[in-house]
């Protein structure tokens, strides 16, 4: 059976990058078209340390990158959206698959899901009861919670074993969810301010039984005990987690994934430099003009690379300065100053 889950150290100076808090905004809304890429062999050893004023760097890949586009429609407007009554919105990423959610100020739950899961050409619906609550709003660093949910279906066998009626499948799983870490996470797609972490562990219990044409009688065929663990780095608008890592049965690094939304790497719960800060051009090639407010004249500010290694420190001594930009590398810079949570992003030609 398919499982379906909706489920991650760059070195900055700890500038004091500032909590977050996510809310039913920050979750996806009907007509969302989010771009994702997943590894399905990961090279990242693990999620990294948990804790406040992190980093996290997850830039590395191997050859087995995929895109994923989710688009998230209304429940109603699927073929099965009758088989999950209480859902608002369900995603899917090849509109044949669907995953159905609940969205409210409180919590954001998974009810269940549609597919072929047997490639018969007839989708089977499965419903989570209890639900699956993947977040508890707000939820801020340090929050916790536990849940449990069941998967209860029975499909027809045929297609598995023909001297075979009837199969059923049952999991009985136990969450227990921590909002463990915040800080800044660096993606293969970009870099993130003031995100959380999630770590989630969920005990399960599978079990199969089979119901022969003949006799027709139930049996137990087997039994599963397993525990999973993954983690979730969650920014501000950022619809699904930014970042997602998860580990296999035996703790090795399974899946990692992550989002493409423009315009979401400086989101910052007080502000962002891009709104204070003027540089051009950008993308820069020899030299740039940056002019700041007049708060920062007489200030140091510090500009960065992507691996946190620090290239110069410029004085303001007015609010238009020149600064030469001809011994840098092409690539991505940080201009920051001491005190604020969110940089100016630099792109070097």
């Amino acid at each position: 059976m398919r499982t379906l889950t909706i489920y991650l150290l760059v070195i900055l100076p700890c500038f004091g990058f500032g909590q977050i808090t996510i809310e039913q905004s920050d979750m996806p809304s009907v007509g969302d078209v989010i771009p994702r890429r997943s590894d399905t062999l990961t090279p990242l050893p693990g999620p990294g340390p948990s804790g406040a004023n992190q980093a996290w760097e997850m830039t590395e890949t191997s050859f087995y990158v995929v895109q994923e586009n989710t688009n998230v429609v209304s429940a109603s407007s699927t073929p099965n959206g009758s088989s999950f009554p209480s859902a608002n919105l369900a995603m899917t990423q090849d509109n044949s698959n669907y995953l159905y959610f609940g969205s409210s100020p409180t919590s954001f739950t998974c009810l269940g899901y549609t597919g072929d899961l047997l490639n018969t050409g007839s989708p089977i619906a499965v419903n989570f009861s209890p639900d699956l609550t993947l977040h508890q709003f707000p939820r801020t660093y340090n929050s916790t919670f536990d849940d449990n949910f069941i998967i209860d279906v029975t499909i027809p066998a045929a297609a598995i074993n023909p001297i075979l009626n009837q199969v059923r499948f049952k999991r009985t799983s136990q969450v227990n969810d921590v909002t463990d870490g915040w800080g800044v996470i660096h993606t293969p797609g970009d870099k993130y301010y003031n995100v959380l972490r999630v770590h989630t562990t969920t005990n399960s219990i599978d079990s199969i039984w089979a119901l022969p044409l003949f006799p027709p009688t139930w049996t137990l065929v087997t039994t599963n005990q397993s525990t999973t663990e993954s983690y979730a780095w969650l920014a501000k608008d950022g619809k699904l987690a930014v970042a997602e890592m998860s580990f296999d049965t035996l703790g090795a690094p399974k899946i990692f994934k992550w989002t493409e939304l423009p315009g979401i790497a400086l989101n910052t719960d007080e502000f962002s430099l891009d709104s204070e800060i003027k540089v051009f051009p950008n993308p820069c090639g020899s030299v740039i003009q940056v002019n700041v407010p007049d708060r920062f004249v007489g200030k140091n500010c510090q500009i960065r690379d992507v691996a946190g290694r620090l290239i110069s420190v410029e004085y303001f001594s007015e609010s238009n300065k020149m600064i030469a930009t001809d011994a840098w590398h092409s690539g991505v810079y940080f201009l920051e100053f001491e005190g604020l949570t969110a940089p100016r992003k630099i792109v070097k030609n």
